[in-house]
Parts: C-alpha cells; sequence; structure tokens
C-alpha cells in the first residue's frame, strides 16, 4: 500500500447492505484522493446507492471516484475477477447471510428465548461468506487489507488455520470505546481529546456492555490513559461501566448501526489514506475477540495492550468472552465447538443442533440453519 501522496487509493467495500452502504457513503464524502467501487449482487440497488452517495457527496463539495459492480459471494470465480479488475488496496467485506439485528424483528417473546443463545451458535451464516469472500481474494492474486464486518471476533479465528482470516474486523469492541472515553473525559473534567482508551473485549462483552454496563460472568480488560500517563488506578471502573446504559446510552437496534459504520470507519479511513491511528478492531491478525491495535502508515498493524496486561492475559480475557457468546474453543483447523448450553437454545426453538463444525461443513450448516429459522419466524411472527 505504498502509493505516492497524489495517487488514489482504491477501496472496494463488498456487500451492499446497512453497513456496507453506510461506510460507502461516508467514504465518499472526503477530499483525500481515493476511488471507490461498491459491490452487491442487485445492479439496480448497487447502482442507485453507488449513485446517492456520490450524489450527496457533491452536494456537500466532494468530487468522489464512485463506481460500483455485481457479483454474489456464493460465486467465488466471478467475484475474484471483480477484484482482479479493480485491484483494491484495501476490500471491506460487508456481507453476512443473516445480519445480527434479524432476530430482534421476531415478535417479543420469540426474541427474547432465542437472544439467550448469544451470538456464536450462529457463527455459521457470518463464517460462509467472509470464507468465500477470502477464496476470491486468494483467486485473484492480489493482498490488499481486508476488512470485515461480518462477527470477526470467531470468523477470523476460525479461517485462521486456512489461510482465509481477514487482517481486521471493525465493530464489537471499538463500539463502546467512545462511550467510555466521553465518561472519563467528563470524570475528570479533561477534555475527550486528552484521554486514550485501551479495551480488550470479546463481542459478548462489547454487546453487554452497552445494555448492562458490565462485563457479566466473562472478563474485560480496561486501561485509560490521560495526557499520556496511565490513570486506570485513578478510576473507579465498574461505576464508570455502569452509566453506559444510563448517562450516556445511545440508540440501538438497526438505527444504532450507526455506531457499527463510525467503527468501520475509523478502520478505513486510515487505511485508505496511508496514515498512523490507534484503533480498536476485533480479530486482528485472526485472534480471537477484540483489542487496540496501532495501523501503520503502510497497512500493517501491531495490537497495543493496556499498560502492565501481558498477551497470555489477554488472550485468557478475550476466551472467557468467547465461551459465554456460545463458542468453547476454536482448533487450530477451523473446527469450532459450541457451548451445550447455548446451542441448546437453538435446539429448544429452531430443532437446530450442532455440538461442533468443521470448515468444510460450514455451508451446509449455515443452509439449515437459515431454513430452520425461516420456518420459525414464519410460525412465531415479527413485530410490526
Amino acid at each position: 500500500m505504498n502509493h505516492p501522496a497524489h495517487e488514489a487509493r482504491k477501496v472496494m467495500v463488498l456487500g451492499a447492505g446497512d453497513i456496507g452502504r453506510r461506510a460507502f457513503h461516508e467514504l465518499a464524502h472526503s477530499d483525500r484522493p481515493r476511488e471507490l467501487r461498491l459491490v452487491g449482487r442487485d445492479e439496480e440497488a448497487v447502482l442507485r446507492a453507488a449513485n446517492l452517495a456520490r450524489f450527496c457527496a457533491m452536494q456537500r463539495g466532494h468530487a468522489p471516484r464512485v463506481g460500483h459492480a455485481v457479483t454474489d459471494l456464493r460465486d467465488v470465480a466471478r467475484t475474484a475477477e471483480q477484484i482482479a479488475a479493480f485491484r483494491p488496496d484495501v476490500l471491506f467485506l460487508a456481507a453476512s447471510y443473516q445480519s445480527w439485528w434479524v432476530i430482534s424483528t421476531l415478535e417479543e417473546s420469540a426474541f427474547r428465548r432465542l437472544y439467550a443463545a448469544n451470538y456464536g451458535p450462529w457463527l455459521p451464516m457470518h463464517l460462509v461468506p467472509a470464507m468465500k469472500a477470502m477464496e476470491a481474494v486468494r483467486q485473484s492474486g492480489l493482498r490488499p487489507v481486508v476488512v470485515n464486518a461480518a462477527y470477526p471476533d470467531a470468523v477470523h479465528p476460525a479461517l485462521r488455520g486456512a489461510g482465509l482470516s481477514p487482517d481486521l474486523g471493525i465493530g464489537n469492541v471499538a463500539n463502546n470505546v467512545p462511550g467510555i472515553t466521553a465518561a472519563v473525559a467528563d470524570e475528570l473534567g479533561r477534555p475527550v481529546e486528552a484521554v486514550e482508551v485501551r479495551l480488550v473485549a470479546h463481542h459478548y462483552v462489547s454487546h453487554r456492555l452497552s445494555r448492562h454496563g458490565d462485563s457479566g460472568p466473562a472478563d474485560l480488560g480496561l486501561g485509560v490513559r490521560v495526557d499520556g500517563q496511565d490513570v486506570t488506578d485513578r478510576l473507579d471502573v465498574p461505576a464508570l461501566l455502569k452509566r453506559l446504559p444510563e448517562r450516556y446510552r445511545r440508540t440501538g437496534g438497526l438505527p444504532g448501526q450507526a455506531m457499527t459504520a463510525a467503527s468501520a470507519l475509523s478502520v478505513l479511513e486510515p487505511l485508505a489514506d496511508g496514515r498512523a491511528a490507534l484503533v480498536h478492531a476485533p480479530g486482528a491478525g485472526g485472534a480471537v475477540g477484540g483489542q487496540p491495535v496501532a495501523l501503520r502508515a503502510d497497512g500493517s498493524f501491531e495490537r497495543v495492550l493496556p499498560e502492565g496486561m501481558t498477551p497470555r492475559r489477554a488472550e485468557d480475557i478475550l476466551r472467557s468472552g468467547q465461551v459465554q457468546d456460545g463458542i468453547s474453543e476454536i482448533r487450530d483447523d477451523g473446527t469450532v465447538v459450541f457451548e451445550p448450553s447455548s446451542m441448546a437454545v437453538l435446539t429448544e426453538e429452531l430443532g437446530y443442533a450442532c455440538a461442533e463444525m468443521k470448515l468444510s461443513e460450514a455451508e451446509d450448516r449455515a443452509l439449515e440453519l437459515a431454513e430452520r429459522f425461516a420456518a420459525y419466524r414464519s410460525a412465531a411472527g415479527t413485530v410490526a
């Protein structure tokens, strides 16, 4: 990713759903030299979304280079052709067979029952599109920096053994960092620019924080620096976190995906512009869970843990969250072992059972899960 300062860096957004469109739209609103391409399955929808981003940007005085293309991730060869034709420096993968918010459209009691399974048992729905996209990247012969939006906390370690892990994830751990930063700044009477938060947390924990203000039975790691000095010991961290769903509560659900899109942009924009940044990213380098990451101008990165935290301690923290999310273990070959108590919820509600899953079985499992959920949704009904 070494370019002259004047040369446009190319960013491909692969997936034209809600997060993909939001990120693409914001990437277009810049005077930085970027060339953008939105890629999805529906020609009409992708064309309209690309033009909307372009015209909104023009209305605000920008002149983005915007294009679109069509592929279906299930067609690996065609996707590889689209990647090879555009030659992206950064590829943002924003695709899933079932977005996290879909179960929230169920009738309330059905939603609550399924919600109790946590996220882990739904892994096939996010793993398979990422796996196919990474197979397409491999076939293209290129090596863009790949950033994935769909459950990177578990998708990336599952794909790591096959050499198919995306480089970085977005969202999850990052989504609570602004709220924590604001809470610290207000507590200490300092501007938010003076506060640096370093949070180590799995998806399970980051999901809990905004709703309950704690990490539940899982662990988290938090370090706080103000004006470059560690002040963590001066803070009542549990009390501070309790304020997240209170004073610092924010809009959730599908409208709240604006926060996830902002987290995506915190990673994508430095990569697109070739500048260094300290960000929070799940699945960095195929790791379990999320942690602080220092991006370099050339697109490489390294994790930056809270002061005094060892890599071993960080891994223990993240694996505790993985278990609570419904995944007992992700083996080196990509085999995923699910927590019996979490899977029991899907067995009770959907009639779906899967004690463990090899990568080679993931596509069939995703299809089965999709069919069973569709039947369940039809029977349970949805909210208006």
